[in-house]
């Protein structure tokens, strides 16, 4: 089979490739089902990690999964006497649950797939 050559005579057919990075297709392939076979277990294993966020000096509890489930709300009584300051402890509450549920996601999901990047 004859080299391809550019006009600057360098030879563009493939040869060498970046270390670290398979060679062999199918090896390549066989990266990516055990990477997705791992991240379908941490999707799994989301369900049983909780979060928990406390406002109001611990009037307001919201405690989640990070498979984005709420599990429990727990509040005070009196916070129902102020239904405006209630509202706003709650959508404070549920901001912080949502933050801390993506941001454990991301960085779990990060960690696998930074295991298999081969260019890291």
């Amino acid at each position: 089979m004859k080299k391809l050559k550019s006009f600057g005579g360098r030879n563009l057919g493939g040869g060498g490739g970046a270390p670290g990075i398979p060679k062999n297709f199918a090896e390549l392939q066989r990266l990516q089902m055990k990477m997705e076979e791992e991240l379908k277990n941490l999707e799994e294993s989301f369900a049983q990690e909780q979060v928990e966020v406390e406002v109001g000096g611990g009037a307001l509890k919201i405690v989640a999964t990070c498979d984005r489930q709420i599990r429990d709300i727990v509040y005070d009584k009196e916070l129902l006497d102020d239904l405006e300051m209630f509202n706003d402890m709650l959508k404070t509450a549920m901001s912080e649950v949502w933050q801390k549920v993506e941001s454990i996601r991301e960085e779990k999901t990060n960690e696998i797939i930074a295991k298999y990047n081969p260019l890291a």
